[in-house]
């Protein structure tokens, strides 16, 4: 069994990192959000969390998942992170507003927050790998060309 773990996280480190960095930022994000609830009405608090989540997590995944930082990247992670934003408000005001008729309550906060949390990372984490290379700021290049 502990193989069959090891061999799963080999295969996919990228995905791990990006996974582990994301619970990592999802964490600060949630808290982030709650609290600015309480100055706050839920979308803004949201949009707060994001933004300060989003700062966090292309330093980190620049560094350790893509191996890049250049402009290209910046822009690819900035849309992405656009394309998220809007989708995770859309979730948290269909949750929070039309399923659970604009309760403050931790369940409807937490289902708001898991919904608009998972499905945009998947989302984000496919249209990110697809349009960022790993090591596409050149350094992937550099390697290859010296081991030649």
């Amino acid at each position: 069994m502990l193989e069959a773990i090891k061999k799963f996280i080999t295969e996919r480190k990228t995905f791990v990192t990006y996974f582990l960095i994301s619970v990592l930022v999802t964490v600060i994000d949630v808290i982030v959000s709650r609290v600015c609830e309480i100055w706050f009405k839920e979308v803004i608090a949201n949009t707060i969390g994001v933004v300060v989540g989003f700062i966090i997590q292309y330093i980190l995944c620049s560094h350790k998942v893509y191996k890049s930082k250049s402009v290209k990247t910046l822009i690819i992670f900035f849309v992405t992170w656009l394309m998220a934003l809007g989708l995770a408000d859309l979730i948290v005001y269909v949750v929070r507003q039309l399923i659970f008729k604009g309760s403050d309550g931790m369940i409807a906060f937490l289902t708001a927050k898991g919904a608009s949390i998972v499905i945009p990372f998947f989302i984000t984490y496919f249209v990110r790998k697809a349009l960022i290379p790993v090591g596409s700021d050149g350094e992937k290049d550099k390697k290859v060309s010296s081991n030649e």
